[in-house]
């Protein structure tokens, strides 16, 4: 698939200081965040077998499926699950001769429904294919054609959900083959993927006629409804939308623009949006605008029921000029989690960023922890949550497809990290004119403090601010700032915490 050219994107965010060696996990170090521990990288595949467009999902022990493709001549399929211990070793998927087109950042997709595996891959001649597993990966079915598209149009970036039921859920870009006019259908399968029901257009209710022809979609399903996150195309401007099926796919009824920014721009992003429930009837949707000029990340929220958006926040950055691009996201109820692509760190390049919350959207914007930090490029984050554990999988520099598991807890896992631990309060809020940090540390430390407005530009900065051993009171003069919200990031040790501030009118 040809893809108009255009440079994509990167974020940032709050990291604790952490201890070598400690809490080991599968023997390595394991990285903490407030409220969740994450262990260090484990090693799916090396890079003989490819790294492009990697997906996670979770069987019914809550153990990680991983799909994965190696692009270009011949291009191959693979997927490797936990078992014992250890992920086996790829596998290739069987495609009885149907060459997959592969892409770094998609044409693959997997879903889980129980022990029941479900990946779509296209093909540019004969449509959109679906491979199935009852048995929990340990051997797949031969491909079914989910959408044969007629003569003149193509099918591409497929995306695969369940429902309730544990049957398959297809959405997937139809357009002419010049990639113009384009549109999002949808298929259904009432028989857990053996057949599929003919396309419908689910992006229809949003606005104009059209939507981006090179962004990935993505779908989640309860009960009879079915969401559809997509990046729409109002004669070029590509906002985020969610559109609603409340008959199980069977038609689109609905559809919300979820995003402010009003990106307008005469070329495809090639960037998808990401969505995934909270409590009750709320959703959260995760996606990238260029409407500033650089990549940033946001994310929003929704209520199911009456596709009434809610809340939208735009992460700040801490690298200056840094791009955001690529986010996941995964949760359930009031726990969520949210990662990406973030540039802009020296000669680590591109590191990956998460933002963590156990108290629903808000807690995002205080909780962000750099997970990588490793030379070269760290890319194409995919994230899945069940159970109390966050799931990761992802590409690093070498080529390689990396594994890290987050246990979300109350308290550290370990005594020793708390010796080490950073406290930053702030005495009162709303503030004016100047701050007041009350800072607890094991140990002198050199802060750098920037004082950013909500949409993440620098305002003040205080670049070396000396802190003593255990409680240290803080003033830092702020001079006139505009009323309202601001976030405060403070620097140390290599982490970054960010803290809400308000200040008066």
């Amino acid at each position: 698939m040809p893809l108009l050219s255009l440079n994509m994107f990167r974020i940032v965010f709050f990291k604790r200081v952490l201890l070598p060696g400690i809490l080991a996990f599968f023997t390595l170090t394991t990285y903490a965040q407030n409220g969740i521990h994450w262990s260090g990288p484990v090693t799916v595949a090396t890079a003989s077998f490819g790294d492009d467009s990697p997906r996670i999902a979770l069987l019914s022990d809550g153990s990680p499926a991983v799909l994965w493709g190696k692009s270009g001549l011949g291009a191959k399929i693979y997927f490797s699950r936990w078992d014992d211990g250890a992920f086996t070793d790829p596998l290739q998927i069987n495609t009885n001769g149907i060459g997959p087109e592969v892409y770094s950042f998609g044409g693959l997709d997997l879903a889980t429904h129980g022990d029941a595996i479900f990946l779509v891959f296209e093909n540019f001649n004969n449509g959109i294919f679906l491979v199935r597993s009852t048995d929990g990966g340990q051997s797949f079915e031969l491909p079914v054609s989910v959408f044969d598209p007629p003569p003149g149009d193509w099918a591409t970036l497929a995306s695969v959900a369940t429902d309730d039921n544990g049957n398959p859920l297809v959405s997937v870009i139809r357009e002419l083959t010049n990639e113009t006019q384009a549109r999002y259908v949808m298929m259904r399968s009432m028989d857990g993927g053996l057949t599929f029901s003919p396309p419908v257009v689910a992006s229809e209710p949003a606005n104009g006629e059209y939507v981006c022809e090179c962004c990935p979609s993505d779908i989640f399903s309860k009960n009879d409804n079915v969401w559809l996150a997509f990046r729409n195309n109002d004669n070029n401007l590509r906002d985020a939308w969610v559109s609603r099926s409340s008959d199980g796919g069977a038609t689109f009824e609905a559809a919300t623009d979820v995003d402010a920014t009003d990106w307008n721009i005469n070329a495809c992003p090639i960037s998808g949006i990401k969505i995934a429930p909270l409590g009750g009837d709320s959703l959260i949707t995760a996606w990238m605008s260029g409407a500033s000029g650089l990549g940033r990340v946001s994310f929003s929220t929704l209520h199911g029921g009456t596709m009434e958006k809610g809340w939208e926040f735009e992460f700040p950055q801490t690298n200056t000029n840094s791009q955001q691009v690529r986010p996941n996201i995964a949760g359930a109820n009031d726990t969520i989690g949210v990662v990406w692509e973030e540039s802009g760190f020296g000669v680590n390049s591109t590191d990956l960023m998460f933002a963590f919350s156990k108290n629903g959207a808000a807690g995002l914007t205080q909780n962000f922890i750099n997970l990588t930090e490793a030379t070269g490029n760290q890319r194409y984050p995919s994230l899945a949550f069940a159970n109390g554990f966050f799931h990761l999988i992802y590409t690093d520099s070498n080529g390689e497809l990396k594994y890290r598991k987050g246990t979300v807890s109350e308290v550290s896992a370990a005594g020793d990290f708390e010796k080490n631990e950073l406290s930053v309060e702030l005495v009162s809020q709303p503030v004016r004119g100047s701050l007041q940090l009350r800072v607890e540390s094991p140990v002198s430390r050199q802060l750098e403090v920037v004082l950013l407005d909500a949409g993440g530009r620098r305002l003040k900065s205080w670049p070396e601010v000396t802190v003593a051993p255990a409680a240290d009171l803080v003033k830092l003069e702020t001079g006139p700032v505009a009323a309202g919200l601001h976030f405060l990031q403070i620097k140390t040790d290599g982490a970054v915490l960010v803290k809400k501030v308000i200040f008066h009118p």
